[in-house]
C-alpha cells in the first residue's frame, strides 16, 4: 500500500488541508512542537497531529462511530470531512521464488572455484532474505469520510480506478482494504497448523509403501467401520470428555506460548538494533533460584507472572520496566509495536507519544555540544556523542514493508537531511495548525534555537 495524498476540510484544525506524502518513503515523520501537557489517560490511543488524526479516522478502527468521535478534541461533528487517496500494491515475483534450485552445484570443480561458488551462494541467500522487490500497481482508491451528517458517521464513500462512487460502512471498508491489528488471530491460524491433521486420514486404509493403497473389499462398509464401537459408561464418557479437554487445552496453551516467544525474540532484536546493542531486553519467570529467562523448553509458565528486565550490554543485572530510563521505556514500547504490526502483517501503524525519548534525546545533544566545545578542542580529543534513536526507528520500520506514520515532538530530529518530513505546527490560539512538507533540517541549524539558553556551544557528534 502507498498513500499519495490526504485532505482535511474544515475539521481538525484544518481549514482546508492537502498533504501529498513522499512516494520514496514508506514511513512517514511528522514532527511537531510538544505542548508542554500530559496525555490524558482516556486518549492515549489519540494521536496527536490532524495527519495522523485523519488516518486513524480513515484506516484504523479506533474511532468506528459517534461515540467514538467525542474522544477527538479537534473534531467537531457537524461539520467537516477527511479524504486519503491511496494505491493497493501487488509484488512481482522475483527470480529467486521462480528458480529455486539455480544455486546447485552439480558440476565438479577445484576447491578454489568452491569456495568462489559457496561466496556466490551467500550473497544469493543474502539477497533473498533481504528481497527489493518491485511492487505494481493493482488499484488506486479515493475515500471520503464526512462529519456533517449526524447519521452517517461510520459510513465512508469511495471509488476504485476511478469508477462508480460506493457508499460502505467503515468495517466495511476496513475488512477490504486493511489489515486489523488482531494479534489473537495468529493463535488461530497457529493452531490450525500445527494442532489440527488431516480428517482424509480418518479413513484408515492398508499402505503399501508411501503412496499405493490396497483397499479390498467394499470402502464404503470400511469407511461405515469406523463408527462402529462400543458403548461408553457415563464414567468412561467423562473420562474421555477430560481427556480431550486436557489435550486441546495443552495444544491451546503450547502454541500461545510459542506465539509468545517469537513476538519476545523479535522485541529483543529490534530492541538491540534500535539502541545500537547498548541495551537489550530480558523476559523473567519466577523460578527456585529467582528471576529465570523463558526458554523453549518449559512453556508452562503463567503470562501475568513474566517480569521485563532492560540491561545495559555485559551487566547481568536485572533492571524492571518500572526501574528503567523513561526513554528506554519509550524504546522498548516502540519496539512491541513494530514487531506485532509485522508479525500480524499490519498494514498502518501509527506511532506517537514519544515526548520523553525526544526530550532525552535533544537534551543529550545538547549536553554533548556544550561539552565538546569545553573538552574536546583539538581534532584529536574523543567527542561526546548523541544517538540517532529516531533514525534507528526509521530504519526498522522501512524493513517491515507496511506503512508507518511516526509523531515526533521536536524538530531537533537528527535524521538524515535528504529525508522529506511533514511538520506540523499549532497556532497560538491552540485550534488550528500549520502543515507542510519540506525537507528535514540539520541538527547544527536547529540549534540556533536553544543557544539563547545556554549560550553559544560547538555541535555535537550525532552517533549513527
Amino acid at each position: 500500500m502507498r498513500f499519495l495524498s490526504l485532505n482535511i476540510k474544515d475539521c481538525l484544525g484544518c481549514s482546508d488541508l492537502r498533504v501529498s506524502f513522499p512516494q520514496s518513503n514508506s514511513v512517514h515523520v511528522l514532527l511537531y512542537k510538544p505542548m508542554g501537557q500530559e496525555q490524558a489517560r482516556d486518549t492515549v490511543n489519540v494521536a496527536v497531529t490532524p495527519v495522523a488524526q485523519a488516518i486513524q479516522l480513515l484506516c484504523t478502527r479506533t474511532f468506528p462511530d459517534a461515540e467514538s468521535l467525542e474522544r477527538l478534541p479537534l473534531l467537531k461533528v457537524g461539520r467537516g470531512s477527511v479524504s486519503l487517496r491511496f494505491q493497493v500494491l501487488q509484488p512481482t515475483p522475483s527470480e529467486e521464488d521462480s528458480d529455486s534450485d539455480s544455486d546447485l552445484d552439480l558440476e565438479p570443480s577445484t576447491s578454489a572455484q568452491a569456495r568462489v561458488r559457496l561466496e556466490e551462494r551467500k550473497k544469493r541467500h543474502e539477497a533473498a532474505r533481504n528481497p527489493k522487490k518491485i511492487f505494481v500497481i493493482e488499484k488506486e482508491v479515493m475515500v471520503e469520510r464526512r462529519f456533517d451528517d449526524p447519521q452517517s458517521l461510520d459510513w465512508v464513500t469511495f471509488t476504485v480506478n476511478g469508477g462508480e462512487i460506493l457508499k460502505w460502512q467503515l468495517d466495511e471498508f476496513h475488512a477490504q482494504f486493511f489489515e486489523d491489528p488482531q494479534y489473537s488471530s495468529i493463535h488461530l491460524w497457529d493452531l490450525q497448523h500445527r494442532c489440527a491433521g488431516n480428517w482424509l486420514q480418518i479413513i484408515r486404509a492398508d499402505g503399501n509403501g508411501y503412496k499405493n493403497f490396497q483397499t479390498p473389499g467394499n470402502p464404503f462398509e470400511i469407511f461405515a467401520k469406523l463408527f462402529v464401537r462400543k458403548e461408553l459408561g457415563e464414567e468412561d464418557l467423562v473420562c474421555k470428555l477430560a481427556e480431550s479437554c486436557i489435550t486441546v487445552n495443552e495444544a491451546v496453551l503450547r502454541s500461545e506460548r510459542l506465539f509468545v516467544m517469537q513476538v519476545f525474540n523479535h522485541v529483543r532484536r529490534i530492541f538491540e538494533y534500535i539502541t545500537m546493542k547498548q541495551y537489550t531486553v530480558w523476559f523473567l519467570v519466577p523460578g527456585a533460584q529467582g528471576p529465570q529467562s523463558l526458554t523453549e523448553e518449559d512453556l508452562h509458565f503463567d503470562l501475568r507472572n513474566v517480569r521485563t528486565s532492560i540491561r545495559i550490554a555485559g551487566d547481568n543485572r536485572n533492571i524492571f520496566w518500572t526501574q528503567s530510563d523513561h526513554n528506554i521505556q519509550d524504546l522498548l514500547m516502540v519496539s512491541f509495536q513494530l514487531a506485532l504490526s509485522s508479525i500480524a502483517k499490519q498494514s498502518v501503524l501509527i506511532i506517537s507519544h514519544l515526548d520523553k525519548l525526544a526530550d532525552f534525546v535533544t537534551w543529550q545533544f545538547v549536553t554533548a555540544s556544550y561539552m565538546n566545545k569545553i573538552y574536546a578542542r583539538g581534532p584529536t580529543d574523543s567527542k561526546w556523542v548523541c544517538k540517532r534513536y529516531l533514525q534507528r526507528i526509521v530504519e526498522m520500520a522501512q524493513a517491515n514493508c507496511i506503512i508507518v506514520l511516526i509523531e515526533y515532538p521536536s524538530f531537533l530530529s537528527f535524521l538524515f537531511d535528504e529525508r522529506h518530513v511533514i511538520k506540523c505546527k499549532r497556532q497560538p490560539d491552540k485550534e488550528s495548525w500549520d502543515v507542510k512538507v519540506a525537507s528535514a533540517e540539520s541538527s547544527e541549524s536547529r540549534l540556533e534555537i536553544l543557544n539563547s539558553a545556554l549560550g553559544s556551544v560547538a555541535p555535537a557528534t550525532p552517533q549513527e
